[in-house]
């Protein structure tokens, strides 16, 4: 079978463009090379004797912007199917298991015999079980992730790229693997289907961190894909980025991105050729997210008038930084993920205030009714009277506080821990009261 080269890709935007421009009909970038439009014969695909697997090395990257030669797109049928285990890619990568598989790719665990066997993740797309416009959109989402992951090596957070295979029929992406499980699941898994406000600030200070590192970059990388399922939690407490196929390089002066993309109810408005997408578009993004692990439901559940898992609602700090993280004009959302990650902050910071501060007006107000109480008890006047009273000032202490924890910027008071304070004041003088009841103890 032989194949003619009908379209000739944009490495910048991706777009398929016809193989005699010379400019992106797109985005107007150059296009740095052309493919030849002769007729070629297709290499056919080279299986050596079972359990290894024939592949080519794809060629090194010098730049961030070197082109990827691409392989043809109508190809033969692969009778192969999936990766059993024990096949060896390459001579050199032995499948262990598949670990995942969603829109064009299939991903395995695999051993790298070649260094040290360490695990790696091979992303596998089999061309042949695609139609000509998802071969197209693969081939988008491919050299995307290649570019970019080639790019960001070094970056905590990001998957090491370690390279990328091709044969006639499927291509290739190696790259570290990543014990442990996605948000997504981690979310799925927990008993309540939630996080707390505290575990929440604490995840989207880490994530806005790393983002940070990524819209500095010269030309500034947005993910535009950033959602539960892309975020995957480590035994120790890390998280890595993972699926990189739409994210792209910020280009200044473009009025709208070439192509829709984006997961629904993560994704902005302006993702959906409304607009360029640019580092408030990743902002949308991690609101959504954070909104999903405090309320245990995705955006089109909550849309849908699903009610939140969360019996509590969020406090109005973090109810309004959400709000401008989610609106649909991006003018009213927060400038830069520093901004974001500033406001989770000082709300985290309010939340661990809250146990200390409680806990210390429990001790106040333990200490004002130990000594009323001592004026009842020890100067002679009844029991009765005592406790009469403790209610009355308990309820006058509680007043005072609601009052000043807004000056303090406490949202709430924790009844154990103010409970405890008090208790921790009164357990003495109840001791001495007894004493003195029980065994007439002079005082």
């Amino acid at each position: 079978m032989q194949h003619s080269s009908l379209v000739l890709f944009c490495d910048e935007c991706g777009l398929a463009n016809d193989p005699t421009a010379t400019h992106c009909s797109a985005c107007q970038h150059p296009l740095a090379y052309k493919l030849s439009t002769a007729s070629t014969p297709v290499a056919p695909i080279t299986i050596a004797p079972p359990p290894v697997r024939e592949v080519t090395p794809g060629p090194l990257f010098a730049t961030s912007s070197q082109a990827i030669p691409l392989l043809p797109s109508v190809l033969h049928h692969n009778t192969s199917g999936d990766l059993r285990p024990g096949t060896v890619l390459n001579r050199r990568y032995k499948i262990r298991e598949e670990i995942g598989r969603g829109g064009f790719s299939v991903v395995y665990r695999a051993t790298d015999l070649d260094a040290s066997c360490r695990d790696v993740a091979i992303k596998r797309i089999q061309l042949s079980s695609l139609t000509p416009r998802q071969i197209i959109d693969a081939t988008e989402t491919f050299n995307r992730e290649i570019t970019m992951l080639a790019r960001l090596r070094g970056i905590n957070g990001i998957p090491t790229f370690y390279e990328h295979l091709t044969d006639a029929e499927n291509w290739y992406l190696i790259t570290q693997y990543i014990e442990g499980q996605t948000l997504e699941d981690h979310l799925q898994k927990k008993p309540d289907g939630y996080f707390d406000e505290k575990e929440t600030c604490e995840m989207g200070i880490a994530i806005a961190q790393l983002m940070q590192e990524l819209h500095r970059l010269d030309p500034p990388v947005i993910f535009r894909d950033l959602k539960p399922a892309n975020i995957m939690l480590t035994p120790n407490n890390g998280f890595f980025l993972i699926d990189f196929g739409i994210a792209r390089n910020f280009t200044p002066g473009k009025t709208r991105d070439t192509t829709p993309l984006g997961s629904p109810g993560y994704a902005p408005p302006e993702q959906y050729g409304r607009g360029q997408t640019n580092e408030r578009s990743d902002i949308y993004s991690l609101g959504a997210t954070l909104q999903t692990m405090l309320t245990g439901r995705d955006p089109l559940e909550l849309r849908a008038g699903e009610p939140p898992r969360n019996p509590r609602p969020p406090s109005h700090a973090m109810r309004k930084l959400l709000d401008d993280m989610l609106s649909s004009e991006v003018s009213r959302r927060p400038a830069t993920m520093a901004q974001v990650e500033r406001q989770l902050k000082a709300r985290l910071e309010r939340i661990q205030m809250v146990p200390q501060s409680s806990y210390l007006l429990g001790l106040i107000a333990g200490i004002i009714i130990a000594v009323i109480g001592s004026s009842f008890v020890f100067g002679g006047s009844s029991a009765g009277a005592f406790i009469w009273l403790c209610w009355p000032v308990t309820l006058a202490i509680r007043s005072i506080w609601i009052r000043l924890k807004k000056k303090l910027r406490v949202q709430k008071v924790s009844q154990r821990f103010f409970t405890f304070g008090v208790f921790t004041t009164l357990l003495p003088f109840l001791l001495l009261w007894f004493a003195h009841v029980s065994w007439n103890w002079p005082f």
